[in-house]
């Protein structure tokens, strides 16, 4: 899995193949083959451990949020690096574009699981709506948002900010900074 975050963080999503994978760990394509049962199920292996890694910086800054040293802010800012930093926007698109659906699982579990468990925690907040929201702005802005901000004459802040007034709308208090 080593060798597949680092191809995917260096050269892209296109460039996580069960041969090039193998190329770095000194493996057979067949080898990779066998453990993985197919380029589908490399990504869905990848998946499933960046979804644990972004989860636990985003889980770390929820329980900083509700311990009071922390902010919704600091949720929000843990998400966008975890997507970025770990290349999870970018491996979720190409398993999308791929129509490899199969493989977003992981993600989709983990989503589920910070869902119910703010919920069990109480929190009377639209959970579901705001999680939508920050995830989807978080996809985006890890594939493309330097160029749209260049684009629309914002910096790439600014997305964060939207996403924290996002947040501040559904949920109904203010964010801080």
């Amino acid at each position: 899995m080593a060798a597949a975050r680092d191809l995917l963080k260096s050269e892209g999503a296109a460039a996580v193949t069960l041969q090039a994978v193998a190329a770095r760990v000194g493996r057979t394509h067949a080898n990779l083959l066998h453990h993985f049962g197919s380029a589908a199920g490399l990504q869905r292996a990848l998946a499933e451990d960046i979804a644990q890694t972004v989860s636990a910086s985003i889980e770390g800054a929820i329980e900083q949020r509700r311990a009071g040293t922390g902010t919704e802010r600091d949720v929000v800012d843990a998400m966008f690096e975890a997507f970025r930093r770990e290349g999870a926007g970018e491996l979720i698109g190409w398993i999308a574009l791929t129509r490899q659906r199969e493989a977003l699982e992981p993600v989709i579990a983990t989503i589920e699981r910070i869902i119910r468990t703010m919920r069990a925690l109480g929190d009377p907040r639209p959970v579901d709506r705001m999680t939508l929201s920050l995830t989807l702005l978080a996809i985006g802005d890890s594939l493309a948002g330097e160029e749209i901000s260049r684009a629309c004459g914002l910096d790439r802040e600014a997305v964060r900010q939207v996403a924290a007034a996002q947040i501040e709308g559904l949920a109904g208090s203010p964010l801080r900074d």
